[in-house]
């Protein structure tokens, strides 16, 4: 998974990561890498009970309704609880952690 942030930095949600950003943030210099899940021509959990909403419903069950269908997750996630599930998913991979090595790395200065 990798944390995507809206343009205005109100909100995240969690989606499956692109290839390189695996637990982390969503580069979009890693967008061309393709998703984690893709593999072969197909898509691996395509038929499981874990395929992503956007995934299932965006590109499978209603072409077309992408950018309709996106707004309304986006609304879904922009919640208390959608930001309760960001968070504990940041604490359970120790994502501060992460931000915190990059930074000393960097030599750069990152509010967090």
């Amino acid at each position: 998974m990798m944390l995507e942030v809206a343009p205005d930095f109100s909100f995240a949600v969690l989606s499956p990561a692109f290839k390189g950003c695996e637990g982390y943030i969503a580069i979009n210099e890693f967008a061309s890498a393709g998703c984690i899940f893709y593999s072969g021509g197909l898509c691996e959990i395509h038929a499981s009970d874990i395929q992503p909403l956007e995934c299932r419903v965006c590109h499978h069950e209603s072409q077309g309704m992408g950018p309709k269908i996106h707004r309304e997750l986006e609304n879904e996630w922009n919640t208390k609880k959608g930001q309760k599930v960001v968070i504990n998913w940041m604490k359970e991979i120790k994502f501060h952690d992460k931000l915190l090595k990059d930074k000393e790395s960097q030599g750069k200065i990152i509010a967090l």
